[in-house]
């Protein structure tokens, strides 16, 4: 995450913040609401933030689906099952790095 891009998301209103966190986000034309960074502070996490976010996501005038792409060895995936979100499949990054694709129908 750089500033200018960060600074540009406020712009565009895709980036809100909340006490422990923030979420950048992007809607795209077909109503798919892209996750593209979710962060939450260690010591905010269990607080309910993430979910305080994602209700906010599911309001974004428009949203039809929530997307989202996470590490398939982090915890976090646990949190997409339990909010509900199914998993579309994985992808392999340049590196490696295998991701879950995850989406949440509206």
């Amino acid at each position: 995450m750089i500033f200018e891009t960060l600074n540009q998301a406020a712009q565009d209103g895709e980036l809100f913040l909340v006490e422990g966190g923030m979420c950048h986000w992007h809607l795209r034309r077909d109503g798919q609401v892209t996750i593209r960074e979710i962060i939450i502070l260690p010591e905010y996490q269990g607080r309910g933030i993430g979910t305080a976010i994602l209700e906010r996501l599911k309001g974004v005038p428009g949203a039809r689906s929530i997307f989202a792409k996470c590490p398939h060895n982090l915890p976090a995936n646990d949190w997409y099952v339990d909010r509900g979100f199914h998993s579309e499949g994985t992808e392999e990054t340049r590196t490696g790095r295998v991701l879950v694709l995850w989406r949440l129908p509206l």
